[in-house]
């Protein structure tokens, strides 16, 4: 076969497969869609009760539904013999400890008792938490995506009891999720072979090995291509009045700027619209003033009200785009930005026992109020403040027009730094006592060790030396985990491993190393990096692609030739440094939309540590 006619029959390959898996979703949703029309009536549930599996769990989000009176099973190898042996479907629930609708979902859902009773029934209910088995939540992510045009947390997807995805939702209040749960129920009860046919359609398909090796390096995409085609497609897409990408949420895109942030030439539209972003992250509601620390994200397209959960990875990845931001702007807020955050890691989310840092703090408050360590009453800035503090925030936040928030159903309102005595009312203000999620998760670990590495290059004095210590002790902490024969995904409150590491954590532990080795250049270093590489191609490396875990858990879950970005960088992007002629197939589609790719950048500009 020709080399002409080779590429014409990829080509012809991918159509037919993407084609086929879109027109079995289509299908499979359609016959899901269909089942809404029909209601059953529940069932006597079981007598007894079980002992819920979660209840020994070092994940607090597992541990936090252990007094659910839904039969919660944690991810176990028998879980498709047992739905097989009791002839149930599966419910897959993935959330994490920190998000505000999976609190919602189990106080309306999950710790009622009608609804406990239908899914003890009817289904295997499987509780996951997201943070522990990444790749089963981005199997199910991708499944929701292209089955319902949308995903998130809490998600849930059903499974018949050969394990294949057949429907998916995330949260729905009491009466909607128990109608669909019914309608489900039914669908298969009538429909048992159809469901199961159409749901085995729509499993992805591997694409064949050689659609992404070829050994022609004459037509490798350059630095400079890559580049023009993400700017082009960025300018697109920025909000240019209020920074980020349009949208009616502001996400902060950390992978995306940390990207742009290193190209060495971009147009002056292009360099404004970085400058307005960092302003209105670091300025808006997206940062605590208080505490410290970035939130997640922003609901609304002005950075004004912040979703309250703080992640680590979320943490990390905007230190380092702080710090290498003040460098190539010279904007020493943007130092003091970056300065702070870390601050607020060391301060709220170091454990001792582990020596790593925690994976998050909650959104939702003891009280379970979403911002409630964060959100001041009238009455308790009152209380709180002195008579002229107060007035001055009075007047600075406006405390005479209606209210952003609400918080015991009490107006409220989120601080932000005053012209005057702000370090004063900020000391006063201060509070930590919003739930950690206690897991210290190795990858998330990885991207601060580059944070770190950045801090060193762009700090000097005192400041410099503070980073260097923490540094130290982490690169240390770190490397005695990747030497143990089987690296653990996290370590628990109590120093436990939790899992297996995954293609996430070996490439942002390879990443931290990497970056810490331009600091310090060690032949011991350079050999822990160069293990680290071979093993990770060893464990995740197919025929067909990269897997996210060394073990499949369901039948559908296969390579993949690439990973996009999402709220971290793409694990795959980072694992191909040196190899890019693998990548060739593959430039079309990574071209077409550089923006869901910009972690690419580092394959076609990456130097192997020498």
């Amino acid at each position: 076969m020709t080399q002409a006619t080779r590429k014409q029959t990829n080509r012809k390959n991918a159509r037919l497969i993407s084609r086929n898996k879109t027109w079995g979703y289509a299908l499979l949703f359609c016959c899901c869609l269909s089942a809404l029309q029909w209601v059953q009536a529940a069932p006597t549930a079981p007598q007894g009760a079980q002992i819920s599996s979660l209840l020994q769990s070092d994940s607090p989000y597992l541990a936090m539904h252990a007094q659910d009176p839904v039969h919660w099973q944690i991810w176990h190898a028998g879980v498709l013999a047992q739905a097989q042996r009791e002839k149930k479907l599966i419910m897959l629930s993935s959330g994490y400890f920190s998000c505000h609708w999976c609190h919602v979902m189990q106080q309306e859902n999950y710790q009622d008792q009608e609804v406990a009773h239908y899914l003890n029934q009817h289904f295997l209910s499987i509780k996951i938490d997201r943070e522990l088995l990444p790749d089963l939540d981005h199997y199910m992510l991708q499944f929701a995506r292209k089955a319902s045009g949308h995903a998130g947390w809490p998600q849930h997807v059903f499974l018949t009891p050969s394990g294949i995805p057949f429907f998916a939702l995330t949260y729905q209040p009491k009466p909607r999720f128990l109608k669909t749960l019914k309608n489900l129920v039914a669908l298969w009860h009538q429909s048992p072979e159809r469901v199961e046919r159409i749901a085995r359609q729509a499993l992805p398909t591997p694409l064949p090995a050689h659609l992404t090796t070829d050994n022609d390096l004459s037509s490798l995409v350059s630095v400079q291509t890559f580049d023009q085609a993400l700017q082009h497609q960025v300018l697109l897409q920025a909000d240019t009045l209020s920074g980020g990408l349009k949208g009616t949420q502001k996400f902060p895109q950390a992978p995306l700027l940390n990207i742009l942030i290193t190209q060495p030439s971009l147009p002056e539209e292009l360099q404004d619209w970085l400058r307005l972003t960092l302003d209105q992250m670091q300025d808006g509601h997206l940062q605590d003033h208080v505490n410290g620390g970035f939130f997640r994200y922003c609901v609304d397209p002005d950075w004004q009200i912040p979703h309250f959960e703080k992640m680590l990875y979320t943490q990390a990845q905007l230190a380092q785009l702080y710090f290498v931001a003040s460098h190539r702007f010279h904007r020493a807020d943007y130092r003091q930005t970056a300065n702070r955050t870390l601050d607020y890691v060391e301060r709220s989310l170091f454990n001792p026992k582990t020596q790593l840092f925690q994976s998050s703090q909650s959104a939702i408050d003891k009280q379970q109020r979403e911002g409630g360590g964060y959100l001041w009453t009238k009455p308790q800035l009152q209380h709180r403040l002195s008579t002229v503090d107060y007035t001055l925030v009075e007047t600075a936040w406006q405390l005479n027009q209606p209210a952003p928030f609400h918080l015991d159903e009490q107006e409220a309102w989120l601080p932000t730094p005053t012209n005057h005595h702000w370090e004063t009312i900020r000391s006063q203000l201060k509070t930590e006592s919003m739930p950690l999620d206690s897991k210290s998760i190795l990858g998330w670990n990885g991207l601060l060790l580059s944070a770190y590495a950045s801090a060193i290059e762009y700090s000097s004095g005192q400041q410099r030396k503070k980073h260097l210590r923490w540094a130290t002790r982490l690169v240390e902490r770190l490397r005695s985990l990747a030497s143990q024969p089987t690296m653990p995904r996290a370590l628990s409150s109590n120093n436990r491993p939790m899992g297996q590491a995954n293609i996430q954590d070996y490439a942002y532990l390879i990443q931290g190393l990497k970056d810490w080795y331009r600091i310090d250049p060690t032949p011991a270093l350079k050999d822990t990096i160069s293990q680290l590489g071979q093993k990770a191609v060893r464990l995740f490396s197919t025929p067909s692609g990269w897997s996210y875990s060394d073990t499949p858990k369901l039948p559908g879950q296969t390579g993949h030739t690439l990973l996009e970005d999402d709220a971290m960088p793409s694990p795959t992007a980072i694992l191909e440094c040196g190899e890019i002629k693998r990548l060739k197939g593959l430039w079309p589609e990574i071209l077409s939309a550089p923006a869901r790719y910009p972690s690419y950048r580092r394959a076609l500009n990456c130097r192997k540590v020498k």
